[in-house]
Parts: structure tokens; sequence; C-alpha cells
């Protein structure tokens, strides 16, 4: 388990965001998704933390807050999905949104954009919803990034900004729901060394990607995770 989550963080510090989407069906197969989910909520807030430690001046306030606390909102809801839905519902359309989204956009990459914040909140919801139920806030938030055409500092330092908030409410809703236990923490704590330094590999990497190549990647990476997501779908219901 320790090597997915070091893998998550290194995905992560490259591009922001996909460490729920290639942690959460792996450990699937390892553990329940109830175990998984408060296990990839308090890595994705570590990585957060080591990536803000860096690029928190790129962060545009206004906006993500807006996301934020929209996402906070939402984020019981999803948690209670967790708990007690049905996860084959939500999961495939979700898969399904993304692919196409990535599939469109490194196709016609100037083709769709929002001109303003008025959407925001639709978007916080989503990501609040999906975080909750299954770490997956990260596709919304980058999807409304992108459409926004953010740089990549700027759309980086959101995303870790939203998770660092998102990520605390999470695991405390967790442990209301008595998902959080001493064994995942101890499981936590063993490879959280690693998972800083992945994250910072990441990061170091990726540093200095012109625009347009970082946007290639941002959407290809979305591309890699939806297809993740959906082969999870498809092999839970086989």
């Amino acid at each position: 388990m320790g090597a997915v989550l070091i893998a998550a963080g290194f995905v992560r510090g490259a591009v922001g965001f996909g460490d729920a989407l290639l942690a959460m069906p792996l450990l699937a197969l390892l553990i329940p998704v109830q175990s998984a989910a408060p296990l990839v909520a308090m890595t994705g807030l570590l990585i957060a933390i080591v990536i803000l430690f860096k690029e928190w001046r790129h962060i545009e306030f206004q906006t993500t807050l807006v996301l934020t606390t929209c996402g906070l909102l939402a984020i019981p809801v999803g948690v209670w999905i967790l708990k007690f839905g049905n996860e084959q519902i939500v999961k495939p359309i979700l898969a399904c949104v993304v692919i196409v989204y990535s599939i469109w956009s490194l196709w016609r990459p100037t083709s769709l954009e929002l001109k303003s914040d008025k959407l925001a909140p639709v978007f916080g919801i989503a990501a609040g919803l999906l975080g909750g139920a299954y770490n997956t806030s990260g596709p919304p938030l980058v999807i409304y990034g992108t459409l926004r055409r953010w740089p990549q500092q700027q759309l980086r330092a959101m995303l870790q900004a939203y998770c660092l908030i998102g990520s605390i409410w999470i695991v405390c809703n967790h442990s209301l729901h008595g998902l959080l236990t001493l064994s995942l923490l101890k499981q936590f704590a063993t490879a959280a060394p690693l998972i800083v330094a992945a994250t910072s590999l990441g990061q170091f990497i990726t540093r200095d990607l012109p625009r347009q190549k970082f946007a290639a990647w941002v959407n290809f990476s979305l591309l890699i995770s939806g297809a993740i997501l959906l082969l999870s779908c498809l092999n839970a219901s086989g």
C-alpha cells in the first residue's frame, strides 16, 4: 500500500491532481473502499501542505474561497454516499465526463472557455460530493481551472488550497463515521516521509514546463485518470 501512496504523491506533485484517481482503484484491490478513502484523504492533505509550501503565493483567493465553501457544504453528503450509497452509479458518470472532456481538450485545446466565475459554485459542489465519497475532487476543479485558462502555477495552487481545507474536513467526517482507524494512521505515518519526497520530485520535474505543454500533461492525465476510474467500475461490476 505504501508504494501506491508514494506513486500518488509523485503524480500530484507533477500535475497538481490525480493522486486519488490513481490510488483509490489500486488500494480498493487490497483493502475495502471504506478504508482506502480515509487513507487517501490523509495522503492528499500531506501532499497539499508540501506543494503549498512553495506555491501559496499563486492562490487566487476569491475564486478559491467560493470553490472551497461550496465544496465543504457538499462533502458530508459525499461521505454519506460513501457509507450508504451505491458507488457504481456515480463513478461511471464521473469517468465518462472526465474522458470526454479530456479528449475534447486534447483535440481542440482552445475551443472551450469560461469568461467569468459564475459557475464556480457548481464546480465546487461537484468537487465536494466526489471528494467526500471517493476522494476524487480533482477533476471538476481541474476542468474549471482549464476552462478559465488559468496559468500553471495558479491552477496548481488553487487545487492544493482546496485540497488542504477539503481534506481536513473529509478526514473529520471519516472519523465521525468511524472510518478512520489506528491501523490506517500507522500505515499512513510509515509512508509519509517517502510521500513528501515523491511529491517534491514531481514538482521539480514539471517546474519549468511551458504553459501549453503543461496543459497537455494535465489533459492527458485527466484522460488516464478517467480510464482508470472507468476500468475499476467495469471490474467491480464484472
